[in-house]
């Protein structure tokens, strides 16, 4: 594949980040009422059913968010592979990046399609297993935090580890590894019927899933997308690879 090739697919996929934050917020967070979420663990399932599942543009949200989730997959390609090493190889912290993003994105579209099925069935079947169903997913959602944690220690490591790399700035590195070990008070959330661990609550919903988004996410797509804009010269030299 030739340089001017390479250099445009990389740009691409680079805008696949604000791609996936877009879509996902729109489809997930507004059509699909997560913002915020109903605090399911605090509602019978009649009460789930009656105050969220009614709603007509749930199915159609959660439909297009297992469709936008994905985006945060191939997003993480490109983020691992500007990761290598200077013979090309893949260490173990762009693995560990790899890995992470790919599972975090298959989570969002997978949790994102059971709860589309909740609301095709839930005038179908018992409010009882639409709550089950409903509850079950958000468990999976939320406690397989290891898996973005994973990611993001792997690329928070990178960022600060690597000296040579001008990529990401090193405060990034350590905010990525802060919020990545903050994601642990999720596993409180199937315990709690209210205060800030429920699924709505102000620290498993609005500074984690906030920080995330905005601390973390954002923060390597703006510097993702300023490096694959550079020359290829300027990214040898931004990777540490050459000198300047």
């Amino acid at each position: 594949m030739d340089e001017s090739t390479k250099r445009a697919i990389e740009r691409g996929v680079a805008w696949t980040g604000p791609i996936f934050v877009v879509g996902y917020f729109l489809c997930w967070g507004v059509l699909g009422r997560n913002i915020p979420p109903p605090n399911m663990m605090a509602m019978t399932g009649e009460q789930l059913v009656a105050e969220y599942y009614s709603q007509p543009t749930v199915a159609i949200g959660m439909i297009g968010a297992a469709t936008f989730g994905i985006f945060y997959t191939i997003w993480s390609c490109l983020l691992a592979a500007t990761m290598r090493d200077e013979s090309g190889s893949m260490g173990v912290l762009s693995l560990l990046e790899l890995s992470g993003g790919i599972l975090t994105g298959w989570l969002l579209a997978f949790c994102s399609a059971i709860w589309a099925s909740c609301a095709v069935l839930a005038q179908q079947v018992d409010a009882d297993v639409i709550k089950m169903t409903h509850t079950f997913t958000w468990i999976i959602f939320d406690c397989t935090y290891m898996i973005t944690t994973m990611q993001m220690f792997g690329v928070g490591l990178w960022t600060v580890l690597n000296k040579r790399q001008a990529i990401v700035p090193a405060w990034a590195g350590w905010t990525a590894i802060a919020i990545g070990a903050a994601f642990i008070a999720l596993v409180f959330m199937p315990f709690v019927t209210e205060g800030p661990f429920t699924v709505d609550g102000l620290w498993n919903y609005w500074i984690i899933f906030g920080t995330w988004l905005f601390a973390y996410f954002a923060v390597y797509n703006f510097y993702l997308l300023k490096h694959v804009y550079r020359s290829p010269d300027q990214q040898r030299i931004a990777a540490g690879f050459a000198m300047a």
